[in-house]
């Protein structure tokens, strides 16, 4: 049960971790290299198919790593 709890909690942590790492790369995209968005449509792209696509694919990395981590500590407090 509790690797079921961290499997789902890390995923919701790596989805949130990779939308705000994506609207980050559009901030930093429009302030430091000066990018021109007129009419928002990149942050639009950002914010709503490229963020979660990124949220998507960090948070089922983090909920396999999570997975992984939680079942081998369950095996070695069970002593295989």
């Amino acid at each position: 049960m509790a690797t079921v709890f961290f499997t789902i909690l890390a995923f919701m942590a790596g989805f949130a971790g990779g939308w705000v790492l994506a609207v980050g790369a559009y901030l930093i995209q429009t302030s430091v290299f000066g990018v021109f968005d007129r009419d928002g449509g990149l942050a639009m792209g950002y914010a709503f198919t490229i963020g979660p696509f990124v949220g998507l694919i960090t948070g089922i990395l983090c909920a396999v790593l999570a997975a992984r981590r939680v079942r081998r500590k369950a095996r070695e407090k069970a002593g295989r």
